[in-house]
């Protein structure tokens, strides 16, 4: 009866150990910027904004700054704690993580752009991206539901400006086309998406429609941009900032996007055309 009992104590001990040990453990870096510069307190913020907000999650456990710091000083990595996708999946292999977090802040257009993305140490893919284009003032306010939505796959899908941002090269992700629900309409650029004459495939995208921003992302991530189906006739869709093209949401709700890409005096300019337009009922 004593050993009994003294198994039932070990066990009620231990228990949340082991349920603990079944939480992903996740490696959060610093961001990177392009396009513009970030001081070191912002760099912080945002870290930390993203480090919480998974935490508080309750699927995942953060490992250790301390401990990332000692493996990128063993390994001989960066101190600045920016690393790339390589060296992310290399340092949280080492440090014990199942996946990595990284984001980027990217001026466009006078706006900030922020993505963040989670990789698995495993594959080395990117499992999950969001973007989101924001105000410079805005910045650190959209940190925790962009986060949010990248730990959680079903929050914030009917968002207007939340893109559904799939990870490239990925067959399944290329080959499977978004349908529209509840009266929406869809605009669709495929992952690993390569424009005619262009070879860098990272660029930024911003999508107006009728001169509103629903959503941004880039070449290489393609988008899923789903917003409420306005009708009423001909509307205008914009990339960039450039260059619309007509669209008839009476006619169609479903359309899949051609981008191109050229300079003109330095300055990057995007445009569009219809690869095909259809009504999904």
């Amino acid at each position: 009866m004593r050993r009994f009992c003294i198994m039932i104590l070990v066990a009620w001990i231990c228990f949340p150990a082991l349920a603990d040990n079944t939480k992903l453990r996740v490696a959060v870096f610093d961001p990177t910027s392009s396009g513009t510069s970030i001081d070191e307190g912002t760099k912080v913020a945002i870290r930390e904004i993203i480090s919480s907000t998974i935490v508080n999650a309750g699927n995942y456990d953060i490992v250790e700054r301390s401990l990332l710091e000692k493996v990128m000083q063993e390994q001989s990595f960066s101190h600045s704690g920016a690393v790339d996708d390589n060296d992310a999946t290399e340092i949280g292999k080492l440090a014990g993580a199942n996946k990595v977090v990284l984001s980027v802040v990217t001026l466009t257009g006078g706006r900030n752009m922020l993505s963040v993305k989670m990789i698995d140490v495993k594959t080395a893919s990117v499992e999950r991206q969001k973007v989101k284009v924001v105000a410079s003032g805005e910045l650190l306010d959209v940190i925790e539901p962009l986060t949010l939505s990248l730990v959680d796959a079903s929050a914030n899908s009917n968002e207007e400006s939340v893109v559904i941002a799939a990870s490239a090269g990925t067959r399944e992700d290329a080959d499977v086309k978004p349908v529209p629900q509840n009266n929406e309409v869809v605009f669709y650029l495929p992952p690993g998406y390569q424009p005619k004459k262009d070879k860098q495939k990272d660029l930024p995208l911003i999508v107006k429609f009728d001169r509103e921003m629903v959503g941004s992302g880039t070449l290489s991530t393609g988008f899923t941009i789903r917003i409420p189906n306005p009708g009423n006739g001909v509307h205008k869709l914009v990339i960039g900032g450039q260059f619309a093209i007509k669209v008839d949401l009476n006619k169609y709700n479903f359309f899949e996007l051609q981008i191109y890409r050229w300079n003109y005096l330095g300055a990057a300019m995007y445009g569009v055309s219809l690869k095909e337009q259809k009504m999904i009922k």
